[in-house]
């Protein structure tokens, strides 16, 4: 006869159904994966096992319980002393049955401690644990979605300025880069809710999603934007085509690392030295120079002045190269003195830190920003 495919289909339906119910749910797998867990489980079968012979040699020796615990323990132990006194068939029964018992959980029990004290495994879980530390004590840091070629270089520029930082990574081959260069990571899908947790989204100043793919990196938005709706976000695109989505996810900005090589790599050919004097400054050392960029506040004394009248350059030493306001949100480079300091426009300046940090106090004063990088003296 014919064969029924849709029997065969059902048959394999049912098949894949029973094998998850009896897989484990993921964080159940998650806590057995703890070699602490399950030394403390293996213990705890022993105590188990002890406590369940000494009854049974009450009831069916009836040894008193000294007796019943000193029997219980040389026939786990399998030490091969005498018997308090011969026992009858039940206790022979029993006997057999507590030193199978024994013999299985002694065997776990033993196995479980050279894990836990020798194991690679007790030595990540332990590393792990000292990650997430890191990572539940940060605030005001950026969490970085890919650990590509562009998650990388992000990584090293904010490791060389000191900038607290937690990369969000799965791939196993970059993992165990992340472990070599002792970088605060988590392991896991970044479109996660929970493993945006682990990262510490919540307190977070902004997230960067620069994995290879667009569609992965418009879900991580998706998730960080429900999580968190006033946070920064940053979207990688590889295409044109998928800025606007990336826009409608959520994205507070989207970068095209081809359009914006392209567009770079032009200027570069008309103004060569614009460029070099533009990288030098990303590039230069942030003890020493700092471009950065402030949000005027409604509290600052200045606001409703002009920079004419509020000659910020003279009381701070900060120059600043460009003003972003009004509703277009345009920028104004070299703003004239005659130019409104107005609430929520963006000043980009530069200075040293402690030019930048004067700054931060004049312009918002409800949270002004120490631009000294941890460990700096503030003189």
């Amino acid at each position: 006869g014919k064969i029924d495919s849709h029997r065969i289909g059902g048959g394999g339906g049912r098949s894949q159904a029973m094998k998850r119910r009896w897989q484990l749910h993921p964080r159940a797998r998650d806590i057995f994966r703890n070699p602490f867990v399950r030394l403390r489980l293996a213990l705890l079968l022993g105590f188990v096992l002890v406590a369940l012979g000494t009854v049974g040699y009450i009831v069916i020796e009836h040894y008193d319980p000294l007796d019943a615990l000193y029997m219980t323990v040389i026939t786990l132990s399998t030490v091969g002393y005498e018997t308090v006194r011969p026992l009858d068939a039940a206790g022979k029964i029993f006997t057999i049955g507590l030193i199978l018992g024994g013999i299985g959980t002694a065997a776990w029990v033993f196995t479980t401690v050279i894990e836990v004290f020798v194991s690679e495994q007790t030595l990540r879980y332990l590393a792990r644990r000292r990650m997430d530390r890191i990572i539940g004590a940060l605030r005001r840091h950026y969490i970085v979605c890919g650990y590509g070629r562009i998650g990388q270089q992000i990584a090293q520029g904010y490791t060389q300025n000191k900038v607290p930082f937690v990369v969000i990574e799965k791939d196993p081959a970059r993992l165990e880069l992340l472990r070599e260069q002792d970088i605060p990571h988590v392991e896991g899908d970044a479109a996660d809710d929970d493993v945006l947790r682990q990262a510490n989204l919540a307190h977070a100043a902004a997230l960067i999603a620069v994995t290879p793919t667009d569609a992965v990196n418009t879900f991580i938005v998706l998730s960080a934007r429900g999580l968190r709706p006033d946070l920064l976000i940053i979207a990688r695109a590889d295409t044109l085509q998928n800025e606007a989505k990336l826009y409608r996810a959520g994205a507070s900005k989207v970068v095209s690392p081809h359009v914006l090589g392209g567009r770079w790599m032009g200027i570069t050919a008309l103004n060569p030295a614009v460029t070099d004097f533009i990288t030098a400054m990303t590039e230069m050392d942030h003890t020493q120079f700092v471009l950065h960029e402030f949000t005027v506040s409604r509290d600052s004394r200045f606001v409703n002045q002009t920079f004419g009248e509020a000659a910020l350059r003279s009381l701070t030493g900060a120059l600043i190269v460009a003003v972003r306001g009004g509703q277009a949100r345009q920028f104004t480079p070299n703003p004239p003195d005659t130019l409104p300091l107005l609430p929520g426009d963006t000043l980009v300046a530069i200075g040293s830190p402690s030019q930048l940090t004067a700054l931060s106090r004049l312009v918002k004063p409800d949270k002004p920003e120490s631009l000294f990088p941890r460990g700096m003296k503030t003189g």
